[in-house]
């Protein structure tokens, strides 16, 4: 079999890094969000903030697949150095036991703030705890991956690309990916790859979203197909330049698809897949050509944020729960109970990633190398 040789598309970017890191931090910002618009989640305000919906239904669509088409991406620069074996053992450490581990320490705290605050669970803690392993999946028992399912998603994606990783190893599988790099730098051809995105959430659209894995079809082949996008741009240099010239052509077309849509109070549901699905796309590669042009050296703030992004996400769901459920007792107005929610969950989630990376037995569980925080860095393709 043969063994690419590094290139320019195996190389890992500042762009992506920074991307990621944001995209976390973009992620905190909807989940506590999510405690004060009108969804429905797991532990609510008793005053609504409707205002915060329009923003957030922008950054739902884009939040998620911004991680795993960055993530996808980061298979290509891990394979770039590691054998088929070493890459799925090292997917199975950094995403499986994490998602493990989530599971059972911090993940069930999730459950227990929803049930107390639904008034379903009057006890303590370590009374709720012993009902995580009736082994029943939540809602009706205590077992869940929660806001880990993206985890769960990955690791799968990784384990089932392991053929494809292997026959693009081979002559054959990198003469296609210089045809694939060809079509992809040409014109405006990156933009065609929403068709499948498009055909697989109109054919799939009876599927609801459940990210239980083995009933979700649809978002399962959604994220699928931009984890392969990821790892398909990563492998095709030539691309990334194309992605920099068409930045403004694509950031323009998606602010114009979302005025229309915006200006147009219902749409027939396939023309608002359609929409959805252009808006998504044009965006995620306008992102990408501006963070290509724009980032282009790793300062020494975003090693220490990269570092720290995987076990903030791991964190960061339980954090803002909990203390929702104890802020949410302050006489105060919404959005003053927002600004606390928000500051003291993420200040406190921060710590908490800081701690668990300078404790060197508790770093495998959260994803990152058993060895002092101040020389690790996270592996590319992880959660980020």
């Amino acid at each position: 079999m043969h063994t690419p040789t590094p290139s320019a598309a195996d190389a890992h970017h500042p762009d992506l890094d920074w991307l990621r890191v944001l995209a976390i931090v973009v992620l905190h910002l909807f989940h506590t969000g999510m405690m004060f618009n009108t969804w429905d989640w797991h532990v609510k305000s008793p005053v609504a903030l409707p205002v915060l919906e329009p923003t957030m239904e922008v950054l739902h669509l884009v939040r998620m697949p911004l991680l795993m088409l960055i993530s996808g991406a980061g298979t290509a620069f891990a394979l770039r150095r590691r054998t088929l074996g070493a890459f799925a053992k090292d997917r199975t450490l950094r995403l499986f036991v994490p998602l493990v581990f989530g599971m059972f320490v911090v993940v069930p705290p999730q459950i227990y703030v929803e049930r107390v605050f639904r008034g379903q669970f009057q006890g303590s803690y370590a009374a709720f705890y012993p009902t995580v392993f009736d082994f029943v999946p939540y809602p009706a028992g205590s077992l869940s991956w929660h806001h880990l399912w993206f985890v769960a998603y990955l690791f799968v994606y990784c384990l089932l690309a392991l053929p494809l990783f292997a026959a693009l190893r081979t002559a054959r599988g990198e003469r296609f990916l210089a045809r694939a790099d060809a079509w992809l730098s040409s014109g405006w051809n990156v933009a065609w790859l929403v068709v499948p995105l498009l055909l697989n959430r109109i054919l799939l659209r009876d599927f609801p979203e459940t990210h239980a894995l083995r009933d979700d079809p649809r978002t399962f082949l959604h994220y699928g197909l931009l984890f392969f996008y990821g790892h398909l741009m990563a492998r095709c240099p030539g691309v990334w330049t194309r992605l920099v010239a068409l930045r403004r052509g694509m950031a323009a077309f998606a602010l114009a698809v979302l005025a229309a849509a915006i200006a147009v109070e219902s749409l027939p549901p396939v023309a608002e897949m359609v929409v959805g699905s252009v808006l998504l796309w044009s965006t995620l590669l306008a992102v990408l050509g501006y963070a290509r042009q724009h980032v282009r050296v790793s300062p020494p703030w975003l090693q220490w944020a990269q570092a720290l992004s995987y076990p903030f996400y791991i964190f960061h769901q339980t954090v803002i729960l909990v203390v929702g459920l104890l802020l949410l007792r302050l006489p105060v107005g919404p959005w003053a109970l927002l600004g606390a929610v928000l500051s003291v969950s993420f200040v406190l989630t921060l710590a908490l990633s800081e701690g668990v990376s300078r404790v060197s037995w508790l770093r495998p569980f959260f994803g990152l190398k058993a060895r002092p925080a101040r020389v690790a860095t996270l592996a590319p393709g992880t959660v980020g």
